[in-house]
Formats: structure tokens, sequence, C-alpha cells
């Protein structure tokens, strides 16, 4: 009964520590799309505007980051509960 608390326990952890990297793909919102990096490209860049610059100059455009258009939005983030102004 303790091997399966353990096992089960590791299982937790290794689910919460891999929740935080899908978060990562929100901040990597845009890929820069050509013949050199393929699809979805390279998907370095947290704003249309940084990956425009980085095209600039190069046969390929700007796409949104298909790991983020695949995914529904996140929930806001909770706030502290504040108790009745005095």
């Amino acid at each position: 009964m303790r091997k399966v608390q353990v096992v089960l326990g590791t299982m937790a952890l290794m689910w919460l520590a891999g929740g935080s990297s899908a978060r990562a793909d929100y901040d990597y919102a845009w890929c820069i799309q050509d013949s050199e990096y393929g699809y979805p490209g390279d998907c370095s860049y947290q704003t249309r505007e940084q990956c425009l610059l980085s095209a600039s100059g190069r046969k390929g455009f700007c796409a949104q980051n298909p790991a983020v258009a695949a995914r529904p939005p996140l929930p806001p983030a909770l706030r502290g509960r504040r108790g009745p102004p005095y």
C-alpha cells in the first residue's frame, strides 16, 4: 500500500510540474514561417512586431503560433479576497 501512495504522489508532482510548461506556449505567440524553418516555424517571439522585425529582409512571414491558437484562453488569475472597508 505504501508503494502505491509513493507512486501516485510522484505522478501527481510530475503532473503539477508539467503544468507550468503549457503556460510557456502563451509567451511565444508568433512564429516566422519560411523555407528555412518550415512549419510551424521559429516560434520565439512574444509580439507580432518582434516577429516582423526579425522577418524583415527574409522571404518569410509571421503567423500565430498554432499551439496558442489551438488552446482555450487561460482563466484570469485569482486575487486575494479583501474584507469590507472600515
